[in-house]
């Protein structure tokens, strides 16, 4: 989630999406507050090869 100030509204509406399509969470939000760099780019892709592995495995 990306935000110019803050993404605390942001992750509540998406975390009740989720809840009520019963998801299950596989990691903690990632949050960016500000300028995307090359550690934001990296982290984002650890989240994505995290989603796939759980899609594979499902």
């Amino acid at each position: 989630m990306h935000g110019n100030n803050d993404t605390t509204g942001a992750i509540r509406g998406v975390e009740t999406i989720a809840t009520g399509l019963k998801w299950k969470r596989l990691r903690e939000p990632l949050t960016v507050v500000g300028e995307v760099d090359a550690a934001v780019r990296e982290a984002c892709w650890e989240l994505g090869a995290t989603v796939a592995a759980s899609l594979m495995e499902s």
